[in-house]
């Protein structure tokens, strides 16, 4: 039986839910340089290095211009942008297909955070409601990893930059997902282990953050959230008090 009302709890995919260095690293780094590799390497086209430096600096340059905007490219997008800056053909069928088997590589990588599954089964058994909130250029990723470790099942919604057109940097990226979710925000607890994006963007967006941060002393925070965990493990009870509190 839900105890908590017209309430939920949201929580941020990388670093807080799952561990996948590798899918990381295509998302924010490599993402265009990446396909550039794979055309290259489905043509028996040589190596060109110097090319995908140049793609890996325009994608940083795009990505930096997106966080700074708030304003959300999905990954294809992303790539015919830095495709076309550097006079490279483009073609989007091609992307979208490289895309998915690009993102399809790290997903064997991908594993769960210290204390997630219980931490989501538990809350999932109080009747709570469920979604996940990240940027994230390929939201089929966040999907797949999650069915994969047999989480999916408990969310009921998952809301990425992708999906949404807003950054984290945003405050409508955390606005759909309560939506989503139909709570309203002031009633929805977001985790997540950014200071910038996950405390300060869901305050600014009226949820109320909890930081999931392992040695939150080195990281002092001007304005601390109502929640510091160090660790997922053993968390759902006070999730759920915190949860409880915003209807007290």
């Amino acid at each position: 039986m839900n105890q908590t009302g017209g309430t939920a709890i949201t929580f941020d995919f990388h670093n807080t839910l799952v561990h996948c260095d590798a899918w990381f690293d295509l998302e924010v780094r490599r993402l265009a340089s990446a396909f550039i590799e794979w055309r290259d390497a489905r043509d028996g086209a040589p190596a060109r290095d110097g090319r995908r430096r140049a793609a890996d600096e325009a994608y940083r340059r795009l990505r930096q211009r997106v966080i700074e905007t708030g304003q959300e490219r999905p990954a294809a997008a992303c790539v015919a942008a830095v495709l076309a800056e550097l006079g490279e053909p483009v073609d989007d069928g091609e992307i979208a297909t490289a895309a998915e088997h690009l993102m399809r590589v790290p997903l064997a990588e991908v594993r769960l955070v210290a204390g997630a599954a219980e931490t989501v089964r538990t809350i999932a058994d109080a009747g709570v409601k469920l979604g996940v909130v990240s940027s994230a250029v390929y939201h089929p990723f966040l999907e797949w990893s999650l069915d994969r470790l047999g989480l999916g099942e408990f969310f009921a919604t998952i809301i990425t930059s992708a999906s949404a057109g807003f950054y984290k940097s945003r405050p409508e990226v955390y606005w759909h997902a309560a939506d989503a979710l139909g709570v309203a925000p002031h009633r929805v607890v977001h985790v997540g282990d950014s200071y910038r994006f996950d405390v300060e963007g869901a305050r600014r967006a009226g949820l109320t953050p909890v930081w999931l941060c392992a040695d939150a002393a080195a990281h002092a925070a001007a304005e601390p959230p109502v929640l510091t965990l160090s660790t997922l493990e053993g968390s759902a009870p006070t999730l759920l008090r915190v949860l409880r509190s915003l209807v007290a």
